[in-house]
C-alpha cells in the first residue's frame, strides 16, 4: 500500500511541477502511476488530499526533531552549519512541492496552511535553540524569534531564488553560501 502511495505522489508532484495542479486530471496521474483512477481516489480522495498527503510525507519536521534531540553540539558555528545544510537539502528533496505552491498561489491557498504550520515549527525549534544557547551564556542575549526568523528567511531565500530563477540570480555556490551565512550569524550572535 505504501509503495503505490510512494508511485502516487511521485507520479502527481512530476505531472504537476510541470503542468500545473489545475490542468493534472486524476486521469493523467492514474496512468503516470501505473494504477487505475479508483485507486488514486481510494487513497487520496481528491487532488488536494495528495498534495496534502506529499507535504506530509516530505516533511522536514521528523529530520529536524531528530537533529535538535540528537545532533546539536551546542557550538553555535557547527550547530548553525548543520542546520542551514539540513535545511537547503530537505528544502531541495521538496522542491516540486514548493514549485507547485508557487504556481497555483491563491487556488491552494490551503496548501500553503498546510505548508506554514511546518515552517512555523521549525522556526519554534530554532528559536528554542537561540534561547537555550543564550540560558547557556554561550551567545549574546536578544530577541532569538527574530534572530531565528532572520536565519531561516536568508535560507530560504537562497533556496527560493535558486528553485525559482534556476542558477540565473545567484552565482554563489550552496557551500559557500552556507559558510558566509554562518560566518555572519555566528559573528552577531557569538559573546565576547
Amino acid at each position: 500500500m505504501q509503495e503505490t502511495n510512494d508511485r502516487i505522489i511521485s507520479a502527481a508532484l512530476d505531472l504537476m511541477q510541470n503542468d500545473g495542479f489545475t490542468s493534472v486530471t486524476i486521469k493523467d496521474i492514474a496512468l503516470s502511476a501505473g494504477v487505475s483512477e479508483m485507486t488514486v481516489y481510494r487513497h487520496f480522495k481528491t487532488k488536494k488530499g495528495l498534495l496534502e498527503a506529499a507535504v506530509q510525507k516530505f516533511s522536514y519536521i521528523p529530520a529536524f526533531k531528530t537533529i535538535f534531540e540528537n545532533s546539536i553540539t551546542w557550538d553555535l558555528e557547527k550547530d548553525l552549519t548543520l542546520i542551514a545544510e539540513s535545511y537547503l537539502q530537505l528544502m531541495e528533496n521538496n522542491k516540486p512541492l514548493y514549485l507547485i505552491a508557487v504556481q497555483e498561489g491563491e487556488r491552494l491557498s490551503d496548501l500553503f496552511g498546510f505548508i506554514l504550520k511546518h515552517t512555523e515549527e521549525l522556526l519554534r525549534y530554532v528559536t528554542d535553540y537561540i534561547v537555550t544557547m543564550q540560558k547557556k551564556d554561550l551567545v549574546k542575549t536578544g530577541d532569538a524569534g527574530s534572530q531565528a526568523f532572520v536565519f531561516l528567511t536568508t535560507l530560504y531565500g537562497f533556496f527560493s531564488s535558486n528553485a525559482l530563477a534556476a542558477g540565473r540570480f545567484q552565482k554563489i555556490a550552496k557551500d559557500a553560501f552556507v559558510k558566509q551565512t554562518v560566518a555572519a550569524f555566528y559573528s552577531g550572535l557569538k559573546k565576547e
